[in-house]
């Protein structure tokens, strides 16, 4: 059974070969070890979706592909000094001087005297005072920000990803939807126009995901199998499950329609705290669900997972990132095993991470984890 077949057997509900694996690998973050180059290089640099997801490929052969980042492609024009295990990044052009911090991996802009600059001057957050608060306020605060492109938050796949992986579970992303507004209007100002006007905050939603059946069909006519989206800030440790219930789950049951009306599973990977938020999300028709391993501290527990959501719904394990961090193999396989025996003994479940993988995890490690997967998740399906 291929890794494509397998993956479409479980999140129809089925019993594949065995388990499939799929894991976060977000950003520059723990895959500048896979490509054999500096954070930096790799962060900064203009290496492709496609390099990145080659290299994680070349390593793990996970089950999917997942297209989530590439390079900023910063470095273009730019000097570059490493002297003393620091990095010094200059224009120039412009004259213009940053140091890249290894610990965090920032870049933080100098000024003349070779000092950081202020707060003020490097801070990227998104206020907004006087948010919409009518529908025709939000068609005029859009036409004014020029933002309503419908692809401005899609990252597509290369044109070539499909004939690079042909065996493949290919993911496309897809436009979000709270997190979308929030990263708009900022969490504080999206969240109070959610609480005094929903109706304006779904309407902002809506704008945002009107070119969603466009971006589907494209989708899959470059041979994606599935779309992929992550939604942050509608759980129940941000908003209630009633404000979920009436706004936002008919927003995630639209996206979720799309995706199957152009021939593509749905995949929503729903951060935050979810149980309160399960017996609605039953009924919005996504083939997967995927999930954070903790919420402020809190384990989201798989068992409970399953038994709400039912034997049919797949679900991603939420295995612990942070145990994969430690390197302890005994934990990890006696993790692997209770994922697979309280959630996937009778299938419909991929084995997956709640978070990215961390960046100082071992890449033997990763390798452990999938080997053990594949081992202890076998079914006899006979």
């Amino acid at each position: 059974m291929t890794s494509r077949e397998r993956m479409h057997m479980a999140l129809e509900g089925g019993k594949p070969d065995q388990v499939p694996v799929a894991p976060y690998i977000w950003g520059a973050e723990f895959v500048w070890k896979l490509m054999g180059k500096p954070i930096w290089q790799v962060q900064l640099g203009s290496y492709s979706t496609l390099d990145y997801c080659e290299a994680i490929q070349r390593r793990y052969e996970c089950d999917w592909v997942i297209p989530l980042s590439r390079g900023e492609g910063f470095l273009e024009g730019k000097e570059v000094v490493e002297e003393g295990g620091r990095v010094w990044i200059s224009d120039p052009k412009t004259g213009r001087k940053w140091e890249f911090l290894s610990d965090g991996h920032l870049l933080v802009e100098m000024d003349a005297a070779g000092q950081p600059m202020t707060d003020e001057a490097t801070t990227h957050g998104v206020v907004v005072e006087n948010p919409p608060t009518t529908k025709a306020e939000v068609d005029a605060w859009f036409e004014r920000r020029r933002q309503n492109h419908p692809g401005r938050w899609d990252q597509p796949p290369a044109p070539d990803f499909r004939r690079r992986f042909p065996d493949t579970f290919l993911i496309g992303r897809i436009t979000t939807c709270c997190y979308a507004v929030g990263t708009i209007l900022g969490f504080d100002t999206a969240l109070i126009l959610l609480h005094e006007h929903p109706e304006v905050f779904c309407y902002m939603a809506e704008k945002i995901l009107e070119g969603l059946p466009e971006r589907c069909q494209r989708l899959a006519q470059e041979g994606c199998d599935a779309g992929f989206t992550y939604d942050l800030w509608c759980s129940a440790d941000v908003i209630s499950p009633a404000t979920y219930r009436n706004w936002i789950a008919p927003l995630h049951r639209q996206m979720s329609d799309e995706m199957h009306r152009a021939g593509l599973k749905s995949i929503l990977y729903f951060c935050g705290n979810i149980l309160p938020m399960l017996p609605a999300f039953k009924e919005l028709g996504w083939d997967a669900i995927t999930f954070e391993e903790q919420v402020k501290g809190t384990e989201q527990p798989i068992a409970e997972v399953r038994k709400i959501l039912g034997p049919k719904q797949c679900i991603f394990g939420n295995f612990d990132a942070y145990v994969l961090l430690s390197g302890d193999k005994a934990k990890i396989e006696s993790e692997v095993r209770r994922q697979i025996e309280t959630a996937g003994k009778d299938g419909a479940f991929v084995m997956g991470i709640g978070s990215p993988v961390c960046d100082g995890t071992d890449p033997e490690i990763v390798d452990f984890w999938i080997k053990t997967t594949r081992q202890i998740g076998r079914y006899n399906n006979g």
